[in-house]
């Protein structure tokens, strides 16, 4: 935390900020443990390890605090007027939060709230709400009308479904052709092609058909590994409609597939692999390997993420048991590095080039495959936004991360491997979660932090029911929390992580009605769309060279091919000898269809394009210009 503080007289860039306070936090962590646990005088003393348990809740609650107040002027915020706690005046806000943290903490000391075990018939009812919960995200994130979406209309939905077409249409990535988040447009290509040619859908469609299922697939993924390690029902469903907070109360009117799905689907479904793998007792490594490797195929640095935090599971499980630490116990991780990154990563490669080769283009050289990790216009470095400030969720999740990652490796390095299966987990949940956090520490934008909320929600329910655990405890030996080892602590988290998972939960639950009506009014209204595309259809000729911002998203659902295959427009980011080329290849053709704001950013840089055209027609639809150019006789 004083380290974050402390951010803007450090000269360092954000990715390397962060990982430099990662690693003194753990070296910071591991040194007092080592003297603690020779010098254990202060353990004995009851009332002074009882004012250590009470400052970890007390900064916690100076924080939430802190951050209440900071929020509206955070970097990047979220739109205040989407957030549920500032649409209640503040002590109603509060009343309401305190309220519902009071009749959780009720129901926690209730027969049902104390059961060690989920039987039948809760467990049917677990399924039950799930499945809805699943069903309500997927219509969600169903959001075809792409020109209605109110979070970023085309801007951010052409980033990211431009390519998929590209593919869909068999183009092959060259250096004209990148895709900003991996080539997980091979892997939704065979689906869109089999939609079409069976069912008759269009790719745009398509695309959010497919998204809407990987959504409700995420969250029954995430029931999945929060059933495993959650025995309380209330703790359960306060974790569960806690990711809510994002799917309904602030992807109202549209969604951003960035995130969700294709930054937690893969994390979550390796997840749930290793959770499938404890409770039968056995690997799949060949599974493991699949998984990773679509992961690296889906999205570059989430798969690069993936694969370090399993080969570091795989290796924890292996040293983890009553043997000192030691130098062989570190070599034996480099075997599960080999098969579970370099492996993966040799076979994505393999992948991505074969369907290269297919489509008629090149093998890719190394930056091109990584792109835009590696790239020669330093893309990473164009796109960092500043870091918030220390009253800010970036904070508070990279210190939890780091902490499950710490009790698990002081279990480790002193040989007391009590329950290492939870311990496993905990340092896979620490160092996934610390791995997908780099996206955001580069991109401080505030939705990119719900990248790791399925992890958060995870940790935060282990917690509380470690805690209801404790108070169990207490209950049965009659011991109050002051007799109680960490009795205090426990108290006090037990409060806290109930108000924190209620408020997520409320706003869920709340949210969720308005959500739909916006989704109805705006991103559902497909129709209206077509209907605009039809219009187009008959307008403009299918020969004609088609480019820009939507534009291959519109013809897409006329079944037409732009006959310009191209890194996406949206974010004013296309290299300039692409955009020459680009040029070069427009330039000439009978007709032309553009989004005249993308060819406004075009003739920024290469001017005269349309000098020898007439604008035909202009179309207009939910603020998008559109031109379509004739060429003069000459």
């Amino acid at each position: 935390m004083i380290f974050a503080v402390l951010r803007n007289i450090i000269p360092l860039s954000n990715m390397p900020f962060y990982i430099l306070a990662c690693v003194i936090f753990v070296v910071t962590a591991l040194a007092s443990y080592f003297f603690l646990v020779n010098h254990d005088h202060s353990r004995k003393n009851s009332l002074f390890q009882n004012i250590l348990c009470f400052l970890p809740p007390l900064a916690i609650i100076i924080w939430m605090i802190l951050f209440y107040i900071n929020e509206p002027n955070a970097e990047h915020p979220l739109e205040i007027d989407q957030l549920i706690r500032r649409s209640f005046p503040l002590p109603v806000w509060i009343g309401l939060m305190i309220l519902g943290t009071c009749i959780c903490l009720f129901l926690f000391r209730t027969k049902a709230g104390n059961c060690n075990s989920v039987s039948k018939i809760r467990k049917y009812i677990r399924l039950v709400i799930t499945v809805l919960l699943a069903i309500g995200t997927s219509i969600q994130f169903y959001a075809p009308n792409i020109f209605q979406d109110i979070q970023g209309g085309t801007y951010h939905s052409h980033a990211y479904t431009s390519s998929i077409i590209n593919v869909c249409w068999l183009t092959p990535y060259s250096e004209d052709l990148e895709s900003l988040y991996g080539h997980y447009a091979i892997l939704y290509m065979p689906f869109l092609k089999l939609m079409h040619k069976f069912f008759t859908i269009d790719y745009l469609t398509g695309i959010f058909i497919l998204c809407a299922i990987l959504a409700g697939i995420s969250v029954l993924l995430f029931a999945y590994v929060l059933n495993y390690f959650i025995k309380n029902d209330v703790i359960f469903y306060l974790a569960l409609f806690g990711i809510g907070e994002y799917y309904f109360m602030l992807m109202q009117g549209g969604v951003y597939m960035q995130v969700h799905p294709h930054r937690m689907i893969f994390p979550i479904l390796l997840t749930a692999l290793a959770v499938y793998e404890q409770k039968k007792q056995r690997q799949y490594p060949v599974l493991a390997v699949l998984f990773i490797t679509l992961s690296f195929v889906w999205s570059t640095e989430v798969g690069l993420v993936i694969m370090l935090a399993f080969s570091l599971l795989r290796w924890y499980q292996a040293v983890i048991d009553t043997t000192p630490f030691s130098v062989k116990k570190v070599l034996k991780f480099f075997p599960y590095l080999l098969l579970y990154t370099i492996l993966p990563f040799a076979l994505s490669y393999l992948i991505v080039n074969a369907y290269n080769l297919l489509a008629g283009g090149s093998i890719l050289d190394f930056s091109e495959f990584m792109f835009p990790l590696i790239s020669d216009r330093g893309y990473i470095d164009q796109i960092e936004l500043p870091l918030p400030n220390a009253a800010h969720p970036w904070t508070a999740s990279a210190i939890l991360f780091l902490i499950f990652v710490c009790i698990a490796l002081f279990a480790l390095l002193w040989h007391n491997p009590e329950k290492k299966e939870k311990l496993s987990f905990f340092f896979f949940f620490g160092t996934m979660g610390l791995g997908l956090m780099l996206y955001y520490t580069n991109r401080a934008a505030e939705g990119s932090m719900f990248i790791v909320l399925f992890f958060l929600l995870i940790l935060q329910a282990l917690i509380l029911q470690k805690s209801q655990d404790m108070y169990l405890i207490r209950k049965t030996s009659g011991e109050s929390a002051f007799q109680q080892k960490d009795g205090i602590l426990f108290l006090m988290l037990r409060i806290i992580t109930t108000f924190i998972l209620f408020a997520m939960a409320f706003d869920c639950i709340y949210s969720m009605p308005k959500a739909w009506k916006t989704s109805s009014e705006t991103i559902w209204k497909r129709a209206e769309l077509q209907e605009f595309a039809d219009y187009l259809y008959d307008q403009v000729p299918p020969d004609a060279v088609s480019f820009g911002e939507g534009v291959p998203e519109i013809m897409s659902m006329i079944d037409r091919d732009t006959h310009l295959h191209t890194t996406e427009w949206s974010y004013l980011n296309m290299p300039l000898d692409t955009m020459e080329r680009n040029y070069d290849r427009i330039k000439g053709s009978q007709w032309i269809f553009c989004s005249l704001y993308s060819l406004w950013y075009l003739q920024e840089n290469y001017p005269g394009l349309v000098d020898n055209y007439e604008l035909h027609e202009q179309f207009e639809y939910n603020g998008a210009e559109f031109g379509f150019f004739v060429k003069l006789d000459e």
